[in-house]
């Protein structure tokens, strides 16, 4: 598909050349985690301190502390002190557009907030939404392609520590406890500090290590959580505050390790995934499939903020159905704050949310998500000939390959291998593994470079067509005849071709897609156009296929085909969506966008980065 500016493509303009350069089967379900999203503890470290303002300031952050340029993301604690105004602090990718709350604050008020920002070449950006304050970021780890990093495991929320703390180092085994294995690397720890005598901070470091870094800062008298990684050391990590003391509840929630069978990170853009009126009763938020988080994701990164309590009291946000001794955050009355967590989503793709007493409003920010690595993407890939001798994603859970190339009477000379390619995807959709889907058009006698004479189809045998006999003109020629007809014919031709001379073995194995673009020759006679498209469904079905579907967006399809009456054979066909470049978050929205026939909407298309260059990502909207 050829949609280059605003429509996504299938293929991009490249030379052609024969065969498909990385096109390894998608590893089978016992087989280890790929390397990509994978986490690496590191010692905590300071890795920037400065003056925030409403403008973004650039922080690079790959390339030091441990963390190599090439870092996809990072977990960092942000801590906010002495800031001029109430507001919020932001850390996100360099270069985005979003800019999601990390921690919400009162003027003068010192507080910290713990997140996973994807990097955009080693960089990010820091702002506070007004005023100016100090804002130090802490870094625990990196995301990234490393064979020896780690995977994920969520788990349950389960108590580690509740007790007393003082300035003097406590150490808290981990590892072997709480389903947390001898060889984790890290774990990640929702933690409190209750009603301190005095204002401080509480660090959660590795066992053994001393670091000045801050896994959250309370001020006297005020119950506040938050939500930290720590590298383990000797299987164990150790707790201290800065001042006198504290009791503190620690929940481990997951861990990382060296395991093939974990779950690896994506980053994603920031999305508000719900915004929920909370009560004492759970509510729960579907995230999985939603806020550009695939069906098949294990758990999901979330910024959680609470605002607008009819009186003071916490807030719990888990996976649906768990429990956890500590809150996600404690508020006062009106207050808003928020916490970060990783919410497994093994029931139903859900989270839930309740409030202690009263009501409450919470918002749920989606920052990105863990995959079983082995379990593909949760999104398609299509490509075409313009892919030939291109590296091409191994993660995908469907394959959508062009049977033609850049015209529709020619064939996509690396079809064999790319169809081998998609037969490898992981699954695990509503769509089949492999699909295919052929070029649309209807250039017209005039501009054909071969027409329709008659009802025959390419096998010799006559067709049935709805609009009577294709014939000849008589006299000199030019011969051909533009007529509904023949247009038929011509579309009849081309799909019958599609089908059963371009090397598809055994079509009706697969669901076919017709691909319709301004790009492609078509008349300005829209009938004209519906009829030849009308000729390719009734050829299709002719070679025994009984799964068809259109692609195109709303603008093109109208502007190629019109509208298409009722009782055209076209009405009851699927729709498959292209939205041009974009994210997965927008491409699950298209899912409720306009259809193109009278069928539903089954998959969106968006463009996306590849490497150096990009490749077309499907969404099932089912």
């Amino acid at each position: 598909m050829r949609f280059r500016t605003a429509i996504a493509s299938i293929g991009t303009v490249l030379a052609v050349t024969a065969g498909l350069l990385v096109v390894a089967p998608v590893a089978p379900a016992s087989a280890a985690a790929p390397t990509t999203g994978r986490f690496t503890p590191v010692a905590p470290a300071r890795a920037w301190s400065g003056t925030a303002t409403s403008k973004l300031t650039t922080v690079t952050l790959g390339g030091r502390n441990g963390i190599p340029s090439n870092a996809t993301a990072v977990v960092l604690t942000a801590t906010v002190t002495s800031p001029s105004a109430a507001a919020y602090v932001s850390v996100a990718p360099f270069g985005s557009t979003a800019s999601p709350a990390i921690q919400n604050f009162a003027r003068a008020q010192p507080i910290s907030g713990t997140t996973t920002v994807g990097l955009t070449s080693g960089k990010a950006q820091v702002k506070v939404s007004a005023g100016k304050a100090t804002v130090a970021l802490d870094v625990a780890g990196w995301y990234g392609t490393s064979a020896t990093g780690s995977t994920y495991t969520p788990l349950a929320p389960t108590n580690v520590l509740n007790g007393t703390v003082t300035t003097g180092a406590k150490r808290i085994v981990v590892a072997g406890k709480a389903g947390v294995p001898s060889n984790a690397t890290a774990v990640v720890l929702q933690a409190d500090v209750s009603r301190p005598a005095t204002s401080g901070r509480l660090r959660l470091t590795p066992y053994g290590n001393n670091a000045g870094v801050v896994s959250l800062m309370y001020s006297k008298g005020t119950t506040v959580a938050n939500t930290t990684t720590v590298r383990l050391s000797g299987g164990a990590v150790q707790a201290k505050v800065s001042s006198g003391s504290a009791r503190v509840l620690a929940d481990v929630v997951g861990y990382y390790a060296p395991n093939a069978n974990g779950s690896v990170f994506v980053s994603a853009h920031p999305v508000r995934a719900a915004t929920v009126a909370a009560g004492t009763t759970a509510t729960k938020v579907t995230v999985a499939g939603t806020a550009g988080v695939p069906r098949n994701a294990t758990a999901a990164v979330i910024n959680a903020k609470v605002g607008g309590g009819s009186v003071g009291g916490s807030l719990r946000v888990v996976g649906a159905g768990l429990a956890s001794s500590v809150p996600t955050q404690i508020y006062a009355k009106g207050q808003t704050i928020g916490n970060a967590l990783i919410a497994p989503l093994a029931s139903g793709g859900q989270v839930q949310a309740k409030v202690s007493a009263g009501r409450a409003t919470v918002y749920v920010d989606v920052v990105g998500y863990f995959l079983n690595g082995n379990s593909g993407s949760g999104t398609g890939v299509d490509v075409s000939y313009p892919q030939c001798g291109k590296s091409v994603p191994t993660d995908q859970s469907f394959g959508i390959v062009g049977v033609n190339s850049s015209l529709g009477n020619t064939t996509n000379p690396c079809l064999q291998q790319q169809l081998s390619w998609a037969a490898s995807s992981a699954g695990g959709t509503a769509q089949p593994k492999t699909q295919v889907y052929a070029l649309f058009a209807n250039p017209g006698a005039a501009a054909a470079s071969v027409w329709p004479t008659s009802n025959a189809a390419p096998n010799g045998q006559s067709a049935t067509n709805p609009y009577g006999t294709c014939t000849a003109q008589s006299g000199a020629k030019p011969t051909w005849k533009t007529t509904s007809a023949c247009s038929y014919m011509y579309g009849y031709a081309r799909a019958y071709e599609a089908a059963n001379t371009r090397g598809v073995a055994n079509p009706g194995q697969y669901r076919w897609w017709l691909d319709v673009e301004t790009g492609l020759s078509h008349l300005s006679d829209t009938g004209q156009n519906r009829v030849a498209l009308e000729g390719m469904v009734a050829a299709l079905k002719s070679s025994g296929v009984t799964q068809i579907g259109v692609y195109s967006t709303s603008y093109q399809f109208r502007t190629i085909m019109g509208t298409v009456p009722t009782a055209s054979p076209l009405r009851p066909l699927p729709s498959w969506i292209a939205i041009g470049d974009g994210r997965l978050d927008q491409a699950q929205a298209a899912c409720s966008g306009a259809r193109l026939l009278g069928g539903p909407i089954a998959m969106t298309q968006y463009k996306t980065p590849f490497g150096s260059t990009e490749i077309d990502r499907n969404w099932s909207c089912s």
